[in-house]
């Protein structure tokens, strides 16, 4: 029944789009990675939807035609917001762009103290619905609007079509749009998915492929990657997994101060912290993680709309190491990793069944971080501010969310700019959950040691 002034939801508004063509590919490296992890989920895919809603500003009057206008508009703009990924004849996936269409825009009108109540109603709808890969546009679309003019929009999307990075440039670009009037360049200037998946088959992008099939050949060749400890059992059947959210002010402040001290990125300051207690709690000084790049290093990939995040290979010897001396040492293996990141999968699966040297199954990275900051420089004191460490520790919140993957250890970094937060998904069955804890306050405690010792 409607509520707080909320009408009947009528039937979705369609809006049509014109591209500039149609287009064929196979699918990028990006996309291949991505749709194994979603084919591993099914029938959970839905933890692979990029779901969100945006507050209107008040001072962005937009009307319900303003607002479908920009919808057709940007569609017909990016590739990627077009495209289905149905299979060819031999069952591989592919990427068509569709060169004109309709996507279905649900409007929902309510009032004003009905906006977010709305808003996270038709979140969780999108959420939990995953999509129809085969045949249906990667966005889902709702406008809230409250006394006539649109206070949110709420969005899903598949991450086949976009990526988080991807998404906070189509947000940037669809503010300037709507706030500014601005023109935006022409999208035939753009590089596209489809023009990406046919370079990685050209010379150039196979050489890039050898490239990083050497560099993971050279770290695992005679070695095999950093292994989990024991299990230690006890798991409720089921319950495997277990999350954990530490939000810091004072990991903030510590990255930024050591960050500068040591004249590395706050991503190998995180880096060296985490294969220091990784160390301590495996017994070993070769340290492997599973990175995420961006692989948006090149200006014409930099802002494309589209899924360009492959998996990279970083391997750090923190033997002897302090946590100045491992963020030094963390950031030429990052540097390494990111220079050597992108291969199609099934070369990739090849290549690490082949160094697994008779095992059923093939060699696996366990442990993985995903620092999913876009500029992940952290605010830093200024040269002889004094930081009152003990008073920002205990400003420190940590919470247990619902687990979102199912990972054995997986690090993930965010920021709001004034805080860290550092989120630690683990498989109980190796890291119990008092581990889990001490594992984040441990980034934390040593990131301020050292901090309070280069003021």
């Amino acid at each position: 029944m409607p509520h707080n002034g909320d009408t009947p939801r009528p039937e979705p508004t369609y809006v049509s789009f014109t591209g500039a063509r149609s287009a064929d590919a196979h699918l990028t490296w990006g996309q291949q990675e991505i749709w194994a992890l979603i084919e591993k989920a099914i029938p959970h895919d839905d933890a692979y939807t990029i779901t969100g809603s945006l507050p209107v500003p008040g001072d962005l009057r937009l009307t319900e035609t303003q607002c479908l206008e920009a919808v057709s508009f940007f569609l017909s703009r990016h590739e990627s917001l077009r495209t289905v990924f149905p299979r060819s004849e031999d069952g591989s996936l592919r990427q068509v762009v569709l060169e004109e269409g309709r996507l279905p825009v649900q409007i929902v009108h309510t009032s004003l103290d009905g906006v977010a109540g709305q808003s996270t109603a038709l979140r969780e709808s999108f959420a939990a619905r995953p999509f129809d890969y085969h045949q249906e546009l990667p966005v889902r679309l709702a406008l809230v609007v409250a006394q006539g003019l649109v206070r949110s929009v709420v969005y899903a999307f598949s991450h086949l079509a976009v990526d988080w990075y991807a998404l906070l440039y189509l947000v940037d670009e669809v503010e300037r749009y709507l706030r500014h009037g601005e023109e935006l360049p022409p999208e035939s200037t753009l590089t596209t998915p489809v023009d990406l998946a046919h370079w990685q088959v050209s010379p150039e992008g196979t050489a890039k492929r050898d490239r990083t099939l050497r560099h993971v050949e050279s770290l695992f060749g005679d070695r095999a990657p950093l292994a989990l400890p024991p299990a230690v059992g006890g798991s409720a059947a089921g319950e495997h997994y277990v999350q954990a959210r530490l939000r810091s002010q004072a990991a903030h402040e510590a990255a930024g101060r050591i960050a500068r001290g040591t004249g590395v990125s706050t991503s190998a300051v995180l880096l060296g912290a985490t294969a220091l207690l990784l160390r301590d709690l495996t017994g070993s000084t070769h340290v492997d993680l599973h990175l995420t790049s961006s692989q948006r290093f090149d200006r014409r990939s930099r802002t494309m709309v589209a899924t360009l995040m492959q998996e990279s290979y970083f391997s750090v010897d923190v033997d002897g190491a302090d946590l100045r001396e491992a963020s030094r040492r963390s950031w030429r293996s990052a540097l390494t990793a990111y220079q050597n990141a992108g291969c199609d999968k099934a070369g990739m699966d090849d290549l690490l069944a082949r160094l697994a040297q008779g095992s059923r199954d093939p060699l696996c990275m366990y442990y993985c971080v995903n620092d999913r900051r876009t500029r992940p420089e952290s605010a830093r004191l200024g040269e002889g501010d004094d930081a009152d460490w003990d008073g920002l520790l205990g400003k420190t919140v940590l919470t247990w969310p619902e687990v979102t993957e199912q990972e054995p250890f997986y690090l993930v970094v965010d920021s709001d700019g004034q805080h860290l937060d550092l989120s630690l998904t683990c498989d109980v069955r190796h890291f119990p959950a008092t581990t889990v804890e001490h594992f984040l306050r441990g980034l934390e405690r040593s990131m301020v040691h050292l901090a309070g010792a280069l003021a």
